[in-house]
């Protein structure tokens, strides 16, 4: 994990957008009515937090409609797409000024973990609004535009936007990817039987033979597993976290967003990272723990 200090100097930050900031040309505009430069917003590329549903529950005066917003509802249960950008100290306060972060009942600065294509986990900033309601507020069709555009551009599906302009919040990662012990005639295939096998997949990491069971990490190599369909995916993700140690305080594994690979097309997962040094273990050059 990317993580960022504290010190209000640091050069290089990082920022979630997950909603009009997604188009550069209206980040652009904003900056220049304000003689602002709006070069130091630099995308890094998609990417996902979770724990959180997209939701249109703030009513903007500028936008004149509902504006983007996240709800917090707790890891497995939500999930939201948008971009990773790379900032300085000088465009994070032209974003805290765009979100009116000094502003009563405006959006406020969170950090949150984003995490991209690979896996890999970024401590960012995000702005969110807290609201006591439930309130729905329709946004205007240019703006709903703009992240749908934004969506697109960035190879995200646009289900998430479609569930918030519907107020509906049924929406998260329904899909697993499993790559060791919980794949077909593998010792732990019984806790996958409440899902659907999907497709055989492939992602961008490094395997490594950590005991009678696989460990994977950010790496440049490829590993291959399947992919799984869950109903339930909470509840999959409450035994999977079980079983992997990842709810524990000094976790064994660390559950992660990643693209996953196949011939049915490229699906978003939740998958598991190895948490702990792997340089005393065996690296698997296949990628597949079927070869061991």
């Amino acid at each position: 994990l990317h993580i960022m200090t504290d010190n209000s100097n640091e050069e290089i930050m990082y920022y979630f957008g997950y909603g009009s900031n997604l188009d550069f040309d209206d980040w652009s505009k904003w900056c220049r009515k304000r003689s602002k430069n709006p070069d130091g917003l630099k995308e890094i590329g998609p990417a996902w937090i979770d724990g959180y549903h997209l939701v249109f529950d703030y009513y903007s005066n500028s936008r004149e409609g509902g504006a983007a917003n996240l709800r917090a509802v707790g890891s497995g249960k939500a999930a939201t797409p948008g971009a990773l950008f790379e900032i300085d100290k000088d465009t994070l306060k032209s974003l805290d000024q765009k979100e009116g972060v000094k502003l009563p009942h405006c959006y406020k600065r969170i950090k949150v973990t984003a995490f991209t294509e690979n896996g890999e986990g970024f401590e960012c900033y995000t702005y969110i609004h807290y609201s006591d309601s439930l309130d729905y507020y329709q946004p205007t069709k240019e703006y709903e535009t703009l992240i749908r555009d934004g969506l697109i551009r960035l190879g995200l599906p646009v289900t998430c936007l479609d569930c918030a302009l519907a107020n509906n919040t049924n929406f998260g990662i329904k899909f697993f990817f499993v790559y060791g012990t919980l794949m077909k005639n593998q010792t732990r295939q019984y806790a996958m039987q409440s899902s659907k096998f999907f497709a055989d997949g492939e992602i961008s990491a490094d395997m490594y033979k950590i005991g009678n069971y696989p460990g994977i990490v950010t790496g440049k190599g490829m590993v291959q597993g399947e992919l799984y369909e869950s109903k339930q995916p909470f509840d999959l993700v409450k035994e999977l976290d079980r079983i992997e140690g990842a709810e524990i305080s000094d976790p064994l594994f660390n559950r992660v967003i990643q693209k996953v690979r196949t011939k049915k097309g490229d699906y978003w997962s939740y998958v598991y990272h190895y948490a702990n040094s792997t340089k005393d273990f065996e690296l698997i050059i296949t990628g597949n723990w079927k070869d061991v």
